[in-house]
């Protein structure tokens, strides 16, 4: 299904005004360019000074971005960000260092280990945690409630990590504090600098290979289980594993952009690319296996969701995998990119940031990821002084207009920009207009661009962390007398394997001290 606007009154603005507001870019000259030449991207000498984004105590960049500022702008200022969230401190990347949303419901509990945060993956949902170690660091299903599962049967998680600035505004804003409806000051929004990151994790079997180049690192998955139908987090059970880093949305405010700029960067192996506005499920399939795709499948059988029912995926629940797998290609290569000279100036500073990264032998990895590109609005017309703000959606988008990552939006892309009304981006469910929807009839505000601000509540854009499984068939059988825990796990796996069966972990004692059945299910 192809989501189009989510607003059917479209808003007009003068163009007269946007001009004068600096909304339309008019790219400066570089000093020793001809008139009517287009500009160097990067500058000269631009990538040498990312070095300083390396320091423990630099600053995320904030004044890329003044009146006039050109695409190249833009896109320099994501790799600058991305250089500055991925810097090694103490050998961890900066942004694992900051809060994910469980914090913002005052769990400190269960973050640190040895001195460093724990990263906990996969047990976002809507009702609140019972256990109080329980991190709300991300999902096993992606926005939309589909679930990508990686060519390895195990599904793709995903983390939420803000920066202080971010964090403590988040926090003075929360919906289930009430703060949300109070604070209707309209200057009561993030400040320049604030940032959050959500990153994309490939689970690794325990003598797999990590895609190469790929920062990896060790995480706490849920194991799960199968609930009504649905795939669910068992609460509080976790395994700790190795993962791989294969995405990350890098999204701050800068001056005069108080929208957010929302890039996005993934790992150069994770799927097939395809140039901007050519995407067609006729297209020749790639003959070359990707980390999320298998080489010569059709592009008819590429990013196919999995949620709808009847359910289309089945789970085992001894192996934690799903099947099938997910086959994924990138629709736009750079994400749609709409302006002058964009998916060359993309193209560029890829390749002058990762000249630059693999120079920096701690940082070298990072020098495997590629800039997708980086969306925005005009300049300082995210505001309540802008008629009709509320309305402020995708559609308004410049840049990357149809921005996705593969491993985040895998179901959610869109394969031309030849109709804004009709484009895909950050901005299609990151807009004022978050939680005003039957389901958390709020007012619309500004902040609401944010969905941390509804930890823990059913709000439209809540991920609800479940998926629909193709439900096994079970029945009980006899195992003689089972004695305890311990003599079941003894007894029932032998019991169904000779039913060509597997143990579902449930045992009952159908005749006390004599007699007993063990749940065993087909395959």
């Amino acid at each position: 299904m192809r989501i189009k606007s989510l607003h059917s009154v479209r808003k007009i603005f003068s163009v007269s005004a946007l001009v004068a507001a600096g909304a339309f870019a008019f790219p400066a000259l570089a000093d020793d360019a001809k008139p009517g030449a287009t500009p160097m991207c990067p500058s000269l000498g631009w990538s040498e000074g990312l070095v300083r984004y390396l320091q423990p105590a630099a600053k995320i960049p904030t004044e890329n971005t003044p009146l006039g500022a050109t695409d190249c702008d833009f896109n320099e200022w994501s790799w600058e960000a991305f250089v500055w969230a991925t810097a090694l401190i103490d050998n961890s990347p900066r942004f694992l260092q900051f809060s994910t949303p469980d914090e913002l419901l005052g769990n400190q509990s269960g973050l640190l280990k040895n001195g460093k945060r724990v990263l906990k993956l996969g047990t976002r949902a809507l009702k609140p945690h019972t256990n109080s170690k329980a991190q709300v660091a991300g999902a096993i299903v992606e926005a939309d409630g589909n679930m990508l599962v990686s060519q390895n049967g195990y599904p793709v998680y995903a983390s939420v990590h803000m920066n202080p600035e971010y964090f403590q505004t988040a926090k003075n804003n929360l919906i289930s504090t009430g703060d949300y409806s109070k604070n209707t000051d309209k200057d009561s929004y993030f400040p320049v600098g604030a940032a959050v990151f959500k990153a994309t994790w490939l689970r690794l079997d325990s003598n797999e290979k990590a895609p190469a180049g790929a920062y990896t690192m060790k995480a706490e998955v849920p194991v799960l289980t199968v609930k009504e139908g649905n795939a669910v987090p068992l609460e509080g059970k976790f395994v700790t594993v190795t993962v791989a880093l294969v995405g990350l949305h890098v999204v701050g405010t800068t001056i005069n952009h108080p929208e957010f700029l929302w890039a996005t960067f993934e790992h150069n192996l994770n799927a097939p690319m395809v140039p901007d506005n050519t995407f067609s499920t006729s297209m020749t399939p790639s003959d070359k296996n990707y980390t999320f795709y298998k080489a010569k499948t059709p592009y008819t059988e590429v990013n196919i969701g999995n949620q709808d029912l009847p359910a289309t995926l089945t789970f085992n629940e001894k192996t934690q995998k799903f099947s099938p797998v997910t086959n994924v290609v990138l629709e736009n290569k750079t994400g749609g990119e709409n302006q002058p000279g964009g998916v060359q100036n993309i193209a560029n500073l890829n390749k002058a940031s990762q000249t630059f990264l693999k120079g920096q032998k701690k940082q070298a990895l990072f020098a495997n990821y590629d800039l997708i590109g980086t969306v925005w609005m005009a300049p300082n017309i995210y505001s309540t002084n802008t008629a009709n703000w509320w309305q402020l959606d995708q559609s308004d988008a410049i840049g990357s207009v149809n921005l996705a990552n593969s491993t985040a939006e895998t179901f959610q892309q869109f394969a031309t920009n030849s109709n804004m009304d009709n484009v895909q981006n950050c901005f299609m469910c990151h807009n004022p207009t978050s939680y005003s929807s039957p389901i958390a009839p709020l007012a619309s505000r500004l902040i609401g661009i944010s969905h941390v601000l509804g930890a823990n509540m059913p709000a439209p854009y809540a991920v609800p962390n479940i998926i629909p499984v193709i439900s096994k068939s079970c029945s009980d059988s006899n195992a003689g007398p089972i004695w305890d825990n311990i003599d079941a796990q003894n007894k029932c796996p032998t019991v169904c394997k000779k039913e060509n069966k597997t143990w579902n972990g449930q045992w009952t004692t159908t005749v006390p001290g004599s007699q007993s059945v063990c749940g065993c299910c087909t395959q």
